[in-house]
């Protein structure tokens, strides 16, 4: 769990890993022992379209190139199979999605992918605090990410949690 101020840096903790990752992959002389991944990814399940489009937004222009659900429409118009692209990890490095999409077959079909789940670095949600908020009722989906990340990502992917609105000594058990 990573409790930070808005404006804290918490995406840093979405691309410092990709970016480290392609350092050590292009250069393992440099870095003996450490672990690779050839195409590093990481996921971050976000509570609005809005807020992936904005971490989209900020990682594209720090050289991790970064999908958000909107990006399905523009490549179906364009005629590229996005759920092929993902898979094979040809661009993405990150992918940023809501709830609601992981229980999707494409979903399933992408996190099966052997080529994806070697290169999975880790399972992120944004905004974590809203899983308790906003999974009972208003947004249900919020109470399967667990079940997501537990059952679809390699057993060697972090797992963590960012909030900007988490109080000091605030109950986080249900996070």
């Amino acid at each position: 769990l990573c409790c930070l101020n808005t404006g804290g840096g918490k995406s840093a903790m979405f691309s410092v890993p990709l970016i480290a990752l392609r350092e050590i992959t292009k250069n393992p002389d440099l870095y003996p022992n450490l672990p690779t991944r050839s195409r590093p990814v990481g996921i971050v399940i976000t509570p609005t379209k809005g807020l992936a489009a904005n971490i989209v937004f900020a990682l594209t222009h720090n050289t991790a190139l970064a999908y958000c659900h909107e990006t399905i429409t523009e490549s179906r118009k364009n005629g590229e199979n996005l759920v092929k692209i993902i898979q094979e990890r040809l661009t993405y490095s990150l992918i940023c999605l809501d709830p609601e999409h992981l229980r999707d077959k494409a979903w399933r079909r992408i996190t099966s992918a052997d080529t994806f789940r070697s290169n999975v670095v880790f399972g992120s949600v944004d905004e974590v605090h809203l899983i308790k908020h906003w999974g009972a009722h208003f947004r249900p989906q919020f109470k399967h990410i667990g079940a997501f990340f537990r059952g679809c990502l390699p057993s060697s992917a972090s797992v963590f949690g960012l909030s900007a609105t988490i109080q000091p000594g605030a109950d986080t058990d249900s996070i």
